[in-house]
Parts: C-alpha cells; sequence; structure tokens
C-alpha cells in the first residue's frame, strides 16, 4: 500500500500496484500495471486472485516491451482462495475484454510487434455528466 498527497493539502491518498497482464483473443499477453485506490489498511489482493477491473487505461507507444498503466475505477475480486485447485472454475466465462472511450482518432493503424495486435492513437479526455 502506497500513500500520494497533493502539496498544499492535509488529504492522503491510498493505493496498491499490481503486476498484472491483459490477454487478448488472440492469445497474445501483455504486461500491465494496475493502480488502484484503496482505503488506509486496506486488504490487499492475494498473488494470483482474478478480479473483473474498470480501469483508465494508458497504452505506451513501446508496448508489449513496457507495461500498460491501468488506473483502476471497480476492483471486484472472484471470491476464493487463488491457491486453491479449484479457484478457477468458479469463475465465469468472460473470455473478451471490453474497452469504452469516446475519443477522436490522430494515427494510422500499426501492427504491433507480435504480428497480430493492431493499434493506433486516440485523443479523448475524461467525461463527466451533469
Amino acid at each position: 500500500m502506497q500513500g500520494t498527497f497533493r502539496p498544499g493539502s492535509s488529504t492522503t491518498m491510498y493505493h496498491c500496484v499490481y503486476e498484472t497482464t491483459i490477454q487478448c483473443t488472440s492469445g497474445v499477453i501483455f504486461p500491465a500495471m494496475l493502480h488502484a485506490y484503496s482505503p488506509f489498511n486496506d486488504v490487499v489482493l492475494c498473488n494470483n486472485t482474478v478480479a473483473f477491473v474498470s480501469t483508465k487505461v494508458c497504452m505506451p507507444a513501446t508496448t508489449p516491451h513496457d507495461p500498460m498503466l491501468l488506473e483502476g475505477i471497480c476492483v471486484v475480486a472472484v471470491p476464493g482462495d487463488p491457491a486453491s485447485n479449484s479457484y478457477e472454475s468458479g469463475i465465469p466465462d468472460f473470455p473478451h475484454p471490453m474497452v469504452m472511450g469516446l475519443g477522436l482518432v490522430v494515427s494510422p493503424m500499426r501492427t504491433l510487434a507480435d504480428g497480430t495486435s493492431k493499434v493506433f492513437d486516440i485523443i479523448s479526455s475524461d467525461y463527466v455528466q451533469d
């Protein structure tokens, strides 16, 4: 658990940072770092825990060599003991990651080093509805 604060503020925000991966339907696996805000002294997820996560994503141009950066909005761990042989049998089948965003495509599509994955640059910003 790490704490950060803004200069001039007495409020500290706590978060956990997890090393994880994102697996595409093609079988390609990308490294990622999940940054999840958390209350002070909250329980950290155990190694090999599966979680359903909604995030903001930053994908550096150097991916897959450098990890994607994920800012957790909602993190829900699958209950159970990740060390148990039966843990994965209780996980719902959810084979396709979902990406939702609103933005403007500003580059042509290019193929990543894996030879399969296609990417392009998008300019987007946070959107808050009144």
